[in-house]
């Protein structure tokens, strides 16, 4: 896993498979540091990071491509997350899911993220409607933190 440069061309379908619109991930992409996975020569995953306080750093994107999911990628770059923002001096990592994320919800409580918070609606209010995903409405955005 290695810190992006700005010679790297940006992994846009990874991006968009964790968030949208691409206005929204493009603020976060230019505040916040992006980190590849990469095998063999090809991007598999990527994560964004960013402070969003002293003491916080947030998991703004984080993604694996489809085909490679299940090979421990995810929980590699979880791993560096939590390790950077000790780094940095955090006390706190957070990440946000949608409600109807059903597996990255699992993910992230596996790895020690705990439910800190709903914000309802969100992602009515990002779009201006409802989508679904796994059968289910996507509206809410749950907000997840890991204590360091």
């Amino acid at each position: 896993m290695r810190r992006a440069t700005p010679a790297d061309a940006v992994p846009w379908p990874l991006l968009f498979d964790a968030d949208g619109p691409r206005p929204e991930v493009e603020k976060y992409l230019l505040r916040g540091e992006q980190w590849l996975a990469e095998q063999a020569g090809e991007v598999v995953g990527q994560m964004v990071l960013m402070a969003t306080r002293v003491d916080t750093w947030e998991i703004m994107n984080i993604a694996v491509a489809e085909a490679h999911k299940g090979q421990g990628i995810g929980t590699a770059m979880l791993k560096k997350a939590k390790a950077l923002a000790r780094q940095r001096g955090a006390h706190r990592l957070e990440v946000g899911t949608g409600n109807s994320s059903l597996r990255e919800l699992a993910f992230y409580q596996r790895f020690g993220f705990r439910i800190v918070g709903v914000d309802v609606d969100y992602f009515v209010r990002r779009w201006g409607k409802a989508t679904k995903q796994n059968g289910i409405p996507l509206r809410d955005l749950v907000r997840m933190e890991m204590v360091l």
